[in-house]
């Protein structure tokens, strides 16, 4: 059908079916099963059934399309990759900031196929263990909970995708179960910010009932636990603060919570604005004192799982049979460490947690086996491996990564000893634009760590094959909430000062977990008082790694701000996650944040990454910077395409919208 409307597509026949194709029974059942409605009473039977629906949201998500859209989304239309080939004119008009409507880059059907994956657990798992009624005497409301608390997680996970990429979206919480019911709904778009907020809500309240451990490390990693509802809570609530600031200031700005109402006069008149349930007002000064609530809630929620993944640590020392090294013990934080007292190494962190998958510092990561189920488009989008050698895909690393690698501590972009520059790219090759060799490389070797840009900085490799492509899509690693803390740090500082002792320390926290990254990943690099003392070590100190000293003066006095902390968190987040997708979403998220304050313009926001004049004039206002509706979807659901349609298309996009 060339109208893809998206309630169509949630749950026909067909869609309760793993992506694997292991279920024969329920191929069995489907192959009897009307398109019009499900016979429920053939299917809901025991916790088997409510189980393979709840694989099925992970299969949605981990589908190669739907990375893609997430890495055409959140990656591509940022600033860290280059298109490789100018004849891929979809990409092109993405990276000159011309998005058009009527590509189906922008179709966001296969995220609510997922959250309605959700919303069928969660609902038919509550009516399967309704106490008294239960059909399975095995499942009880008191295993449901734990499906809850993973739904709820996944469907909030799916919507933060969409609210990144769109900002304000239909927001479904009721599944789809018929042909008849998915054409008649209508539903309007709900703001972002209320839809964030909504999560979060949901999330607090079932965030106990997540398991710590499935008994499984993949599944462990592959499925949402305490830990990573914990860190999506976070991430999310970093965004909603962000949102929040000066939002009545903000184009299409209405309500910020789902339980607002219009506002009213003493005689029940209506008038303009909303209000809370409780009757406060909705302005200017309620949502940026919301943001700092938010800010407070980012910071405290990032700490509980970094607090949980030390507390693992260190129970793994305590229960190694092997030797741990004094520094192993007393890092502060739970990172994996490289050599540093030797210029011949094996990039361990990368080796870790790309190579190996699952790593330690894993917190949730989408799964494939390389067999049945594989991530194919880091191949087609970033670059393949054949004959010893890296060829790229449709993208290549910007040189504005590597343009100030002859430096130990560039602004943006990589130094020479910074080992995610070989992480990240195959510097050795003879192209301006380097391949992209992350996530296809399994393992990083240099001969010499002081100067990876020298013949020696990449001595070896191994890598993936297209054959047995098996690289895992990172959602939340250590590094992501590490650097979610001190973002939310930086922002309260920028917002109360640095004045109390309390925010001093705070302040410096947040240089650390930003310089501990840095320090990981450039393991050549000395204090600046070693590099005095030791000539062979002369070019390579860094102030970064003399910690607390590093944000003093002479006489002891903090000398840097919550904009200096913020500066450093964007250009480390840049370095750390290249093609992970968040690129792209963090130039929005500060886009959001200062947008009113910088006179209405994304200036600021853009000025963290480099884009040519005419990008960022067309992307000047905020709503430029989320992607217009599908035009699709405006046929099926939009204002003056059918009767009854609520969807109205992105102004900016409005223009280049064809019927």
């Amino acid at each position: 059908m060339k109208n893809k409307n998206i309630y169509t597509k949630l749950l026909l026949a067909g869609s309760l079916c793993l992506m694997s194709g292991a279920l024969s029974s329920c191929n069995d059942f489907l192959t009897l099963l009307p398109t019009n409605q499900l016979p429920e009473e053939n299917f809901w039977q025991d916790e088997s059934d409510l189980d393979n629906v709840r694989a099925s949201g992970y299969d949605k998500l981990a589908q190669p399309a739907t990375i893609t859209k997430i890495i055409q989304w959140g990656e591509l239309r940022a600033d860290n990759l280059t298109l490789n080939s100018i004849s891929n004119t979809d990409i092109s008009y993405l990276q000159d900031a011309v998005l058009q409507p009527n590509n189906s880059m922008f179709d966001w059907s296969a995220f609510y196929a997922g959250i309605n994956y959700c919303n069928l657990v969660l609902e038919k798992g509550a009516e399967m263990t309704t106490p008294g009624k239960e059909v399975d005497p095995g499942f009880t409301r008191s295993d449901y909970t734990k499906y809850q608390a993973e739904m709820t997680a996944l469907r909030s996970l799916y919507y933060f995708y969409l609210v990144k990429s769109f900002r304000d979206v239909p927001y479904i919480t009721s599944s789809i179960r018929t042909d008849e019911q998915a054409l008649s709904i209508k539903p309007a778009a709900t703001p972002g910010v209320a839809i964030l907020g909504d999560c979060i809500a949901q999330l607090e309240a079932v965030v106990n009932y997540a398991p710590d451990n499935y008994g499984d490390n993949s599944e462990n990693k592959g499925r949402f636990t305490k830990k990573s509802v914990n860190a999506l809570i976070a991430d999310m609530s970093l965004w909603r603060a962000c949102m929040l600031k000066d939002y009545m200031s903000k184009e299409q700005s209405t309500y910020v919570n789902t339980t607002d109402v219009a506002a009213t006069d003493e005689q029940g008149n209506a008038t303009s604005g909303y209000k809370t349930a409780d009757g406060t007002t909705i302005d200017n000064s309620y949502c940026n004192a919301q943001s700092k609530i938010y800010l407070e809630k980012a910071k405290d929620y990032a700490q509980r799982v970094i607090k949980q993944m030390q507390d693992d640590r260190d129970k793994r020392i305590r229960e190694s049979t092997s030797v741990v090294s004094d520094e192993e013990k007393n890092q502060k934080y739970p990172l994996y460490l490289n050599d540093r007292n030797s210029t011949v190494i094996t990039d361990n962190a990368y080796s870790k947690n790309f190579g190996q998958q699952n790593s330690d510092e894993s917190i949730l990561e989408l799964q494939y086996d390389g067999s049945v189920t594989k991530s194919t488009y880091y191949n087609s989008l970033y670059s393949s491996y054949s004959n010893n050698s890296f060829v790229p895909g449709t993208m290549t690393l910007s040189n504005v990564l590597t343009s100030s690698a002859s430096t130990v501590n560039p602004t943006t972009g990589f130094g020479k000893t910074d080992l995610r520059l070989i992480e990240t790219c195959y510097y050795p090759s003879s192209e301006a634009s380097k391949p992209i060799s992350k996530f296809i490389a399994r393992t990083v070797d240099t001969g010499n760590s002081e100067d990876l840009t020298s013949q020696q900085g990449f001595s070896g490799v191994s890598a993936r094959t297209s054959e047995s492509m098996d690289a895992h899509w990172p959602v939340y690693r250590l590094t992501d909430i590490m650097l979610i803390k001190a973002e939310a740090i930086a922002r309260l500082a920028i917002v109360n000062g640095v004045s109390t002792d309390a925010q001093k320390t705070e302040l410096l926290e947040g240089f650390e977990l930003t310089n501990e990254i840095f320090k990981r990943n450039n393991p050549a690099l000395v204090t600046t008082a070693e590099a005095k003392t030791n000539t062979n070590k002369k070019d390579l100190g860094c102030s970064r790694l003399d910690g607390d000293a590093y944000c003093k003066d002479d006489k002891g006095n903090i000398n840097k701000t919550g904009s200096d902390l913020l500066n450093l968190v964007y250009r480390e987040r840049q370095r750390e996650f290249v093609g992970e997708g968040k690129r792209w979403y963090d130039l929005v998220r500060q886009a959001e944040y200062s947008y009113v304050s910088d006179n209405k313009s994304t200036s600021s926001a853009l000025a963290f990454g480099s884009f040519k004049s005419q990008v960022t004039s067309r992307l000047s206002k905020l709503l430029s910077l989320y992607n217009p509706i599908y035009v699709e979807e405006l046929k099926v659901n939009g204002v003056g395409y059918t009767e009854g349609g609520k969807l109205v298309q992105n102004p900016i996009w409005e223009r280049y919208t064809k019927n």
